[in-house]
């Protein structure tokens, strides 16, 4: 009996190069289907009339983006831009099952940092410490900025 031999063999999570491509991609449709939802509902929650009445006023299509329903979704934004934060640095899980932080390190984040320092090898528990310590900081701080911006650019949910 013969064995089939493929002409194509998948190496785009070995070739370095392309390992983040595929994680990248995993994770856009992974996260995809609860930020539709959450914008979906939110957007139906704005008022029709308002809309309508920025149009007989005169805006333009982008005008409206710009000045009604951007602002009414701006907390939305806020809590979704949050969301994200914290997902892509707890983002261990996934491209730790993918690729391992491998190859040659280059889909490696500070989770899978924090991982190898902690339990591969020789444990360094205090350098593992300060990565979790800066990452925890790190998250923080871009919460602040996301509320900042929030409360500079757009108004309050309702």
């Amino acid at each position: 009996m013969q064995h089939f031999q493929p002409g194509w063999e998948n190496t785009l999570l070995s070739n370095p190069r392309t390992a983040i491509v595929p994680v990248l991609l995993v994770m856009l449709w992974y996260y995809t289907g609860t930020y539709f939802i959450i914008f979906l509902a939110n957007l139906q929650k704005i008022d029709q009339e308002v809309i309508e009445a920025a149009k007989i006023d005169g805006a333009t299509e982008w005008q409206s983006l710009r000045y009604v329903i951007l602002p009414a979704l701006s907390g939305v934004i806020a809590t979704s831009s949050i969301l994200a934060i914290s997902g892509s640095l707890k983002s261990f899980d996934l491209i730790f099952a993918m690729t391992g932080g491998n190859p040659a390190r280059r889909t490696s984040v500070l989770a899978l940092f924090m991982y190898d320092t902690a339990f591969r090898g020789a444990p360094n528990y205090p350098m593992a410490n300060a990565v979790s310590t800066f990452m925890m900081a790190f998250s923080f701080l871009l919460i602040i900025i996301t509320k900042i911006v929030e409360k500079r650019l757009g108004g309050r949910e309702e």
